[in-house]
């Protein structure tokens, strides 16, 4: 079985690097991780809905293959010399084409049965999504890679003799894989969740073990602990590590994070940043929103719609530093106006805020915000003496200095309006089309101190005051807090991924029917679509492989009320049962989760919990088989069995054959277009 085994990860490898230089232009995320990787080579700081891993593989194998990151992957089309892409295209390829022998491997130490390993291996070879997949610098293929290995691990290990060095090796092998996993996309954490499950049924079958004693099942416990928790968490780390290393210099991630974030990133203005101490009325300054991704404060001429009540000048948050961020600080008081002499904010005092560009101040007024309609609308409008809806208190949090002083980056505080009693704030929803790519401003009047409403300066221009090297007086954030705040990003930046309007919305349900797949490039035509086949006979098998679940567990039931009944019969068919229901739950795990999520969905979502749906059905159908052929005479029998593994891998691999244009391309304008004849669901962009 081992020979079979390498030899159709030979074929794998071989299906997918077969013209991998084709198409020679972006085709779709590469315009993403292909620009990722430059930003790695070049050590510019981004930013990333994933954690950094995968995006640091193909940094590397392009690095090692000659690109120096000077390609720009700036939309898909762009037309790419060779030394551009190839390599870590290969490097995809070589982790996707992994993913076949080591599911069938896993199969063949869980069941222990060559039909099994072998449909499993033919199921999950002969799909031409998982094969398009791993035909580019995406990521998808290099977390399918680790899954996959962390299950083989575990199963491994859960066949080794307690403490010796192979159950050691493959247990810390599991706990690697799954750093590894998590440490490409956060959907690793569902295999997390079936080895922590598994671990907890493990431990529990030991417990119930009496020649196991209680100081063994101790030890049991820590080595899980060790390996599974302090192992991962360790390389995860490292991974972080490595990232915060690799990306040190500014770049267009700098904004995405808070101001004392900012301090740690060479180039970056507030690196060493030299600034006035304390704000003072008369100074310029930019606002930054103290909420995870948090925007600057931040106007422009354009004013809101007139069907959202005052038509005042829009004021947003907007995530780039731009000179539309820039603010005056005045005071309320004439006395305060008229002086020459600089004097300090303090925590208390009552400020206006003029913007720079336009001279107009802000204000707040009683009408419903734009989306928020219960918080009131902010916007700026020409200053008039009797009003005083362009006053602001400042509330210091935490962050204040000598006797109430503000100081910029590390001083966090609300601004109160005064004649409403609400605090400014921005809770992250994303404007229309009027205002593109920013998020509402509102004065909301729930003044308790919550994130959305705080607010830092971080940057203050003033040639008036004494200037300082900040980093003299704070310390620099640490690793772990920098490690935190980039998760607590990701995080909130994925929430946001949210489908538009006019954009086709892929759910859970359409996938286990390959209802539709995904464009990768319109010339030559390559669409991203399951093999509809094995997606069928997924589906098929799944009927009797319930029913008869179902009728043995009753038989078995049963069959525990006679005493003379020979339980050993039902063993092996136990035993296929918690096989299968392994690697089901595994399915579960990285299938149902999706339903409820509410941001933006692709097909390539289900490529981990397909692999699963293979193994399983690889199991049942052996299992299948052999509960049919046992109705024959065993010369009868065994025909039968070989016969359906022809058949099945047969048909597979057919549809794989005949569908390969979609995997390779085609020219989809050609008037004798080869795959319309094969386009049996209309949503097959064919």
């Amino acid at each position: 079985m081992e020979t079979f085994i390498a030899l159709i990860g030979a074929i794998s490898l071989g299906l997918r690097l077969y013209q991998i230089e084709h198409p020679n232009h972006v085709c779709w995320d590469e315009v993403h991780f292909g620009k990722y990787a430059s930003y790695y080579i070049n050590r510019t700081l981004f930013f990333d809905v994933h954690p950094p891993l995968g995006k640091i593989i193909f940094a590397l194998s392009g690095y090692m293959t000659g690109y120096e990151g000077d390609f720009n992957y700036n939309k898909p089309g762009d037309v790419m010399r060779s030394i551009q892409y190839v390599g870590m295209r290969q490097v995809s390829a070589l982790f996707g084409s992994a993913v076949v022998p080591i599911s069938a491997a896993t199969v063949w130490e869980l069941s222990s049965s060559p039909i099994a390993t072998i449909l499993t291996a033919f199921f999950i070879l002969s799909d031409t999504a998982l094969t398009v997949m791993s035909r580019f610098i995406l990521l998808d293929s290099i977390l399918l890679f680790y899954m996959s290995l962390s299950c083989y691990c575990y199963v491994k290990h859960t066949k080794s003799r307690p403490f010796s060095s192979s159950w050691w090796l493959h247990l810390c092998g599991c706990g690697v894989s799954l750093a590894c996993t998590v440490g490409v996309k956060f959907v690793g954490l569902f295999v997390v969740a079936l080895i922590g499950l598994s671990v907890i049924g493990d431990l529990w079958k030991i417990v119930g073990n009496k020649s196991i004693p209680l100081e063994q099942f101790v030890q049991h416990i820590l080595a899980r602990i060790y390996t599974l928790i302090f192992i991962p968490v360790f390389v995860y780390c490292s991974i972080y590590v490595l990232h915060f290393i690799a990306l040190s210099s500014s770049g267009p991630g700098d904004s995405f994070y808070s101001s004392v974030f900012q301090t740690s990133i060479i180039n970056n203005p507030l690196y060493h940043a030299k600034m006035p101490e304390y704000v003072a009325y008369g100074s310029e300054i930019t606002l930054k929103n103290y909420r995870t991704a948090g925007g600057y404060l931040h106007s422009h001429p354009q004013h809101y719609p007139k069907e959202f009540g005052a038509h005042m000048q829009q004021v947003t948050s907007y995530s780039q530093r731009h000179e539309g961020n820039h603010w005056i600080l005045g005071a309320v008081s004439k006395e305060l106006q008229n002086t020459n002499e600089h004097v300090y904010i303090k925590d208390g005092d009552s400020i206006l805020l003029q913007h720079k560009q336009t001279k107009e101040w802000l204000y707040s007024v009683d009408e419903p915000a734009p989306l928020t309609h219960r918080q009131g609308q902010v916007g700026c409008y020409t200053d008039t003496s009797d009003n005083k809806n362009n006053m602001f208190k400042i509330k210091v949090v935490h962050g204040h200095q000598d006797d109430g002083r503000i100081s910029p980056i590390y001083s966090v505080f609300q601004m109160i309006h005064i004649n409403q009693n609400c605090s400014l704030s921005c809770k992250g929803r994303e404007l229309p089309n009027w205002a593109p790519g920013q998020q509402e401003v509102t004065c909301n009047s729930d003044v308790s101190s919550q994130p959305a409403s705080l607010w830092n300066i971080e940057e203050i221009f003033d040639a008036r005051l004494p200037i300082i090297r900040l980093d003299w007086k704070h310390s620099r954030p640490t690793f772990f807090s920098r490690l935190i705040e980039a998760h607590l990003v990701m995080f909130a930046n994925n929430q946001n991924l949210k489908p538009k309007l006019e954009e086709f919305r892929s759910r859970p349900w359409m996938w286990p029917l390959a209802y539709k797949g995904q464009l990768f490039s319109v010339e030559p035509h390559i669409l991203m679509l399951g093999n509809p086949v094995t997606h069928v006979l997924i589906l098929l098998l799944f009927v009797p492989t319930s029913y008869l679940f179902l009728r043995d567990m009753i038989i078995y039931q049963r069959s525990k009320a006679y005493k003379d009944t020979d339980k050993s019969l039902f063993t092996n068919i136990l035993k296929v049962y918690r096989q299968m229901g392994w690697l089901g739950l595994a399915w579960l795990l990285h299938y149902l989760p999706f339903w409820p999520m509410t941001r933006v969905l692709y097909p390539h979502h289900y490529l981990p919990a397909y692999v699963f749906s293979c193994m399983f059905t690889g199991v049942s159908a052996d299992h299948l088989l052999k509960r049919f052929a046992s109705l024959f005479k065993p010369s009868t029998a065994s025909v039968i069995q070989y016969f359906g593994v022809v058949l099945l891998c047969a048909s597979t691999a057919a549809s794989f054959y005949i569908l390969s244009p979609i995997v390779y391309g085609y020219d989809s304008d050609a008037e004798d277009n080869p795959m319309l004849k094969y386009q049996v669901n209309t949503h097959w962009d064919f």
